[in-house]
């Protein structure tokens, strides 16, 4: 029985995109690799293959659990950099709200701001 080479690269997953190239290459290995497992014969002229088989299934799922990890890694990164942008962004937000409306507008924008957080929390508890 003939197993169609697929090389996982767990080397190089600097990027989500990267992390799920490989993903989908060590799942199609994996599922692979499993069904003809199924198929195979149990004679003992297939006991060197399955073994072979068996041990190439080992290390694709060690990989896949490699590849999940750092995509895990890399969204957590993703998530604060977005959190970053919008804190800037809001930064920036308030900074050009400060020099249009006046003192005592912004003050009263600043309270209703703080109620709506303080109504937020009292919600969530």
């Amino acid at each position: 029985m003939k197993m169609k080479k697929t090389f996982i690269d767990t080397n190089n997953l600097s990027t989500i995109s990267d992390c799920l190239h490989q993903l989908v290459n060590a799942e199609e290995a994996q599922l692979s690799i499993e069904e003809q497992l199924i198929l195979s014969k149990s004679s003992s002229n297939w006991s060197a293959w399955r073994k072979k088989a068996e041990n190439a299934l080992r290390v694709i799922k060690g990989k896949r659990r490699i590849i999940t990890s750092r995509l895990a890694v890399l969204r957590h990164e993703e998530k604060e950099r977005n959190l970053q942008l919008h804190q800037q962004h809001n930064d920036f937000l308030v900074q050009a709200l400060r020099e249009i409306v006046t003192p005592s507008s912004f003050a009263r924008c600043i309270r209703l701001a703080e109620e709506k957080v303080e109504e937020t929390h009292a919600n969530q508890c």
